[in-house]
């Protein structure tokens, strides 16, 4: 066990978050050398494989985030437990990382221990500091020069950032609304430090020869030449994305290509994600020596969540759409701007498409005649209808 509590560490996330399983810091050593730690809450020591708890965790494949409503895959009180907070003394499995100067990894170290996060920062709070850069906070700053420099040096090695802005759907005093999320570098450095934090828990199963779920991604197509080609559409990601194949899951490791990884493992949410919580326990269990989860256990684990995460998706889906329907129903503009992606199935009239004004991109049934893979604006008109999708018309 190491004791980092030394150190000063961020927690940047949403406001209100249910569970809060990752951090960061900056150690320095040898004068100036910097060393990036990555650090994950430990769920999986206040539980057996096996036992009540993981059994209906496995069940639940994932905690249920949904628009009104959130079911959580662990028990309350192991979230407790097991969440980083400001000031809390809490286990982790950390990873600590040494760059080169063109950004990839030098040497990396993964360890138990116990972290007490100085500051709980909003992405909003996180940002301020990142653009005023002030000498006290030289750390965070510091742990963004790092991040963006491991993301230009994935980017040399094929990786694909999507620079696209989200959304959230939202219910304030009982309307349903559409906030637009703006991606930001406080967004950035977080999401980087996961993938890395994926990516040497990887290296590190592999090197072990210990079995794990490895998420694997090949590109078929052309990537450079599409978003080039597409470069002035505010849809060349989603057009891209129609190229690309899907990643899958094995216990074989292959190259994230997406991702300019030579092998990934997804390891960064054990507290909302089983397959997460069983790469942990991996990890956890090596370290101390605890006999390990066999391949075949891992295959059976991977089948199991595969099926229950599609039963999620569609939960996620018909969630969505329940309050997509409440929104365009109750909005005042009579029209809304949509740019076509692709006819889903062009008989039945269902089609993808984006809306640019809420950064959402929706499977609807769509009475239009329409150019694909353009940059045109149409304007359609929502119609209330039975159906399962939302639809529109000209």
């Amino acid at each position: 066990m190491r004791d980092l509590t030394n150190l000063k560490t961020f927690i940047i996330d949403s406001k209100d978050p249910k569970e809060v399983d990752d951090a960061f810091s900056l150690e320095l050593f040898e004068g100036n050398k910097k060393k990036l730690w990555i650090h994950i809450s430990n769920p999986c020591k206040l539980f057996l494989t096996d036992s009540k708890i993981d059994i209906d965790a496995r069940s639940k494949s994932s905690s249920l985030y949904l628009i009104n409503q959130y079911i959580p895959m662990l028990p309350t009180e192991i979230i407790e437990k097991a969440n980083l907070n400001q000031n809390k003394i809490s286990d982790t499995i950390s990873a600590s990382i040494i760059f080169n100067d063109d950004g990839s990894i030098n040497k990396y170290e993964i360890v138990e221990a116990k972290i007490k996060p100085k500051y709980q920062l909003l992405y909003e709070d996180a940002e301020e500091i990142i653009e005023l850069e002030p000498k006290e906070e030289f750390e965070i700053v510091e742990i963004k020069n790092l991040l963006l420099n491991s993301i230009n040096y994935r980017k040399k090695q094929g990786a694909i950032i999507f620079d696209t802005p989200g959304y959230k759907i939202n219910i304030k005093n009982g309307n349903v609304e559409i906030i637009n999320i703006q991606k930001s570098i406080s967004h950035s450095i977080v999401s980087e430090s996961m993938i890395l934090m994926g990516y040497v828990t990887s290296l590190y199963l592999f090197e072990n020869n210990i079995a794990t779920p490895y998420r694997t991604h090949k590109i078929n197509c052309d990537a450079e030449e599409i978003l080039e080609r597409y470069k002035d559409s505010d849809i060349k990601y989603s057009i891209l994305k129609q190229y690309m194949g899907k990643s899958y899951i094995t216990t074989k490791a292959n190259k994230h290509e997406s991702l300019g990884l030579l092998k990934y493992t997804q390891c960064t949410s054990p507290l909302r994600r089983y397959l997460d919580l069983i790469v942990q326990r991996q990890v956890f269990n090596n370290i101390n020596n605890i006999e390990r989860l066999s391949h075949n256990k891992i295959n059976e684990l991977i089948d199991i969540t595969k099926i229950k995460q599609l039963e999620n998706n569609n939960i996620y889906k018909n969630d969505k759409l329940k309050y997509l329907n409440i929104f365009f129903k109750n909005e005042i503009k009579t029209s809304h701007k949509i740019i076509f992606i692709k006819w889903i199935n062009n008989k039945k009239g269902i089609a993808l498409v984006y809306f640019p004004e809420y950064s959402l991109e929706l499977l609807i049934v769509l009475f239009i005649s329409v150019e694909t893979y353009t940059n045109k604006i149409y304007k359609v008109k929502y119609n209330i209808s039975n159906n399962n999708l939302l639809e529109f018309i000209h």
